[in-house]
């Protein structure tokens, strides 16, 4: 079994536990549901004021829905309720876990001013509503405590996301620079053997001569053109002892679409244009752009197809691959490591990516990657 194979399985055991869009919607409108009826019976039931009870009550139960995919909006809607804890102070209560847990989540996602303002606000809404009584402003430093803590445990967590990215993005230009080591490698096998030919032939067959030192030239001009971008996108100086392997390309793109369907999801694969002989650094970073498509789809899409699409296109080949499942994964605004070395593989020839949700259902990834040369 080989390494693209053994992941692709694994990604497929793990998506069976993955929840679809619609279970997710469903499981947090239970919790709502739930939340709400606790609350209601719990705190709110006995209220002088039903109405704003009954409020307050049902934005606390709606921040629930909108926590996973909206903290923002959430954070605002549980914010009703605790500013109408002057009418009826166990609104407060009510209040408080759709609050801390959407600090949580705003906290992790890294937009940390916007993240602290949320913070100050709830700080403040607490005191000057006086929780949990107008007489007792001591009793509001709980309320404080349990903000400040639910800000701090949801920093901290994000901070933890987003240095695993950032290490999933060194390793990703490691193996960039291993791959291109074969890319360079065989172009300089050829230059040598062309030149000791060259070097042979010069006297008694000149256009055989002639002919070795345009082999040199084509292939010294693609590996040129390999290493300018190896130089242009690897700045990091770690080593790595791992073995080096043939580089994949488009050729083995039957033994992908075979493994993806063996992980679950069959690849609708089309070809449009006349295909060509790319240069070897786009060939690979094709290959690799489709494989972490595709591997997302398996491990987040939820559904068992996906459209994959090669454009070949006089300047550029086009790529786009997508599918009508549950869309991006819920990670709270991580980026998904799959993601990172799609954007720069594109990067790395001076292409252009996009990638994002379909309307109503789905996700695209769509790449162009400009052919700079021929295969020599």
């Amino acid at each position: 079994m080989t390494g693209a194979d053994l992941s692709l399985t694994v990604l497929a055991m793990e998506t069976r536990t993955r929840l679809r869009t619609g279970q997710v919607l469903v499981l947090d409108g239970g919790l709502a549901a739930a939340y709400g009826g606790a609350a209601w019976v719990l705190f709110t039931h006995k209220s002088p004021q039903p109405v704003v009870a009954l409020l307050g009550t049902a934005l606390s139960a709606a921040a629930i829905v909108l926590i996973r995919r909206r903290p923002v909006w959430a954070f605002l809607s549980a914010l009703v309720p605790l500013l109408l804890a002057p009418i009826d102070t166990s609104l407060g209560f009510v209040a408080l876990v759709p609050l801390c847990y959407a600090l949580f989540r705003v906290a992790g996602g890294g937009a940390r001013r916007p993240a602290l303002a949320m913070l100050v606000t709830a700080q403040l809404g607490a005191v000057a509503t006086g929780l949990p009584s107008f007489d007792r402003v001591g009793a509001v430093v709980p309320f404080a405590t349990m903000f400040t803590a639910a800000w701090v445990t949801g920093y901290v967590v994000g901070q933890q996301r987003r240095g695993d990215s950032e290490l999933v993005l060194q390793q990703e230009r490691m193996r960039i620079a291993r791959e291109l080591h074969d890319i360079v490698a065989h172009s300089m096998s050829v230059i040598t053997v062309q030149a000791g030919y060259g070097h042979l032939v010069i006297d008694e067959q000149p256009a055989e001569a002639r002919a070795a030192l345009a082999a040199i030239e084509a292939a010294g001009r693609q590996t040129l053109a390999d290493l300018r971008q190896l130089l242009g996108a690897l700045r990091s100086e770690q080593d790595d002892p791992a073995a080096l392997g043939p580089a994949p390309g488009l050729g083995m793109l039957d033994q992908l679409i075979e493994h993806t369907g063996r992980a679950g999801v069959q690849v609708r694969l089309t070809v449009t244009g006349q295909p060509v002989d790319l240069p070897a650094g786009v060939d690979l970073s094709a290959y690799r752009i489709l494989q972490e498509a595709l591997t997302n789809v398996v491990k987040h899409a939820a559904i068992g197809t996906a459209d994959a699409l090669l454009d070949y296109r006089p300047t550029e080949l086009a790529i786009r691959i997508t599918d009508h499942g549950s869309g991006c994964p819920d990670d709270g605004g991580a980026i998904g490591h799959g993601l990172i070395g799609i954007r720069e593989r594109v990067a790395l020839y001076g292409g252009s990516l996009r990638a994002g949700p379909l309307p109503g259902r789905g996700f695209e990834v769509s790449a162009r990657l400009p052919l700079i040369g021929r295969a020599a």
